[in-house]
């Protein structure tokens, strides 16, 4: 069980052109507000904070493309799609070497005379990955980029993939807009839909809050005092006041370093009330939000168990905030006797609508925070709370809060295929919105 006394909701914003409509059904008379559409070629991905993959099946004939490269030996025929343009691709994927893509960027069926795309492999254990980026041309003058990437058509775990290329546009449009007199820039990758969601900065911390800062085409939303709501109409994005009205959405919470912790009451379970920070008086705690379904987590385990096992008697302390989902509390209490995990956790079987997530607006997972018990202070986030070095890091903190000086602990024999992986895991763990497989 959770309590905290913090508000929250959740939308979004975008636009292309504006004409003079009104909002539908509304009230309001206030005619929609003239945005400013910048095109952006490519790196909209990074701006939107992540991306949707789209399928692409390699299941087309030759005829598809007029003038083909020369040498060809196994090539494979497909379209990339975005909205109602398509544009034919070649992969060359020989039995033996390195594979080709070839995309026709000008749409005129001569793969011979556009740019070439970037395509590389990489190794991963025994399969190879490839992926890359190339131009299509959208018309008007814009040439767009997407991404794309391949796994290994004989990877036993992705059969259902091989005769398939994932892509994702890198190109869109900003959109400069006003929401009570304060100006907003916002991003939407490709061209807007019906179900389009866009980032917007309310803090201006250069990060997007998911739950926060996030607004959706045809829902109403208040972020400055006044409710808005954008429409799409002939594939224009509009932006008016809307005929209902709507609390102001609360800020994201500000959980960096040297910023106070969030409150709360939660029960543990096993049955035990915690008030936090209060109930860490005279400690340090670290907060983990993890799950038995995630790697990233479990290979965290080992490193959390070294430092809970050497400064745990000095005043370390870990409170665990399952991600895990309903019906699962005999599950995770025989997870945590096989893994040795002696600290308290929070289990609520809500997934990612966890309470406590929600809280501290967690959207990826490990997530991680070190809290003094005593003053609420965030000492550290994930960059310090990952990974080998945790113990030692634990160590300097309890020396820096009691000044103290610590003796090494004995350097125990940690499980190395766990860190072995910490190396090429290149990802801060598993997102609520990720899906390497695309979409159809």
């Amino acid at each position: 069980m959770t309590s905290f006394h913090r508000p929250r909701l959740a939308v979004i914003v975008p636009a292309l052109l504006c004409c003079s409509v009104f909002f539908c059904g509304g009230e309001s008379d206030v005619q929609a507000q003239t945005l400013k559409a910048d095109f952006v070629s490519s790196g909209i991905a990074r701006k939107v904070g992540g991306y949707r993959p789209i399928q692409s099946q390699m299941d087309q004939e030759a005829d598809i493309v007029e003038v083909a490269p020369e040498d060809l030996q196994a090539p494979r025929y497909g379209f990339f799609k975005v909205g109602d343009q398509k544009w034919a691709y070649i992969l060359d994927e020989p039995e033996e070497g390195d594979s080709k893509l070839y995309i026709d960027t000008n749409d005129d069926g001569d793969l011979t005379n556009d740019p070439e795309p970037k395509w590389k492999s990489t190794t991963q254990g025994e399969n190879t990955m490839y992926s890359g980026s190339g131009e299509i041309d959208l018309g008007d003058g814009k040439l767009g980029t997407i991404n794309f990437y391949r796994f290994d058509p004989n990877d036993e775990r992705r059969q259902s993939l091989k005769d398939t290329i994932l892509f994702y546009t890198d190109f869109g449009y900003e959109y400069t807009y006003e929401l009570d007199g304060q100006e907003f820039s916002t991003f939407v990758s490709g061209a807007p839909s019906p179900t389009t969601r866009l980032p917007v900065d309310r803090d201006g911390n250069g990060k997007i809050s998911r739950r926060f800062e996030m607004a959706s085409v045809g829902t109403p939303f208040n972020f400055t005092g006044t409710t808005y709501v954008f429409e799409l109409k002939d594939g224009a994005l509009t932006l008016n006041e809307a005929a209902e009205e709507l609390e102001q959405m609360q800020m994201p919470p500000d959980l960096t370093v040297g910023k106070p912790a969030l409150t709360f009451t939660a029960t543990t379970m096993d049955g035990k009330e915690i008030n936090f920070p209060d109930s860490y008086a005279g400690k340090i705690v670290m907060l983990d939000f993890w799950a038995t379904w995630c790697g990233p987590c479990i290979r965290e385990i080992p490193h959390m168990k070294k430092a809970y096992a050497n400064w745990h008697e000095n005043g370390f302390e870990i409170l665990g905030i399952s991600f895990d989902r309903a019906d699962m509390e005999e599950k995770i209490l025989a997870f945590l006797e096989k893994n040795e995990q002696p600290w308290p956790q929070i289990y609520e079987g809500k997934l990612w609508d966890t309470t406590l997530g929600n809280m501290h607006d967690v959207s990826g997972i490990p997530f991680v925070l070190l809290v003094d018990g005593d003053s609420g202070e965030i000492l550290a986030t994930a960059r310090q709370l990952r990974g080998p070095g945790l113990s030692d890091f634990i160590k300097a903190q309890l020396e820096r809060k009691f000044d103290i000086e610590l003796e090494d602990k004995p350097d125990e024999a940690e499980q190395s295929d766990n860190d072995k992986d910490d190396d090429k895991d290149e990802k801060d763990g598993e997102d609520k919105d990720g899906d390497e497989d695309g979409d159809s």
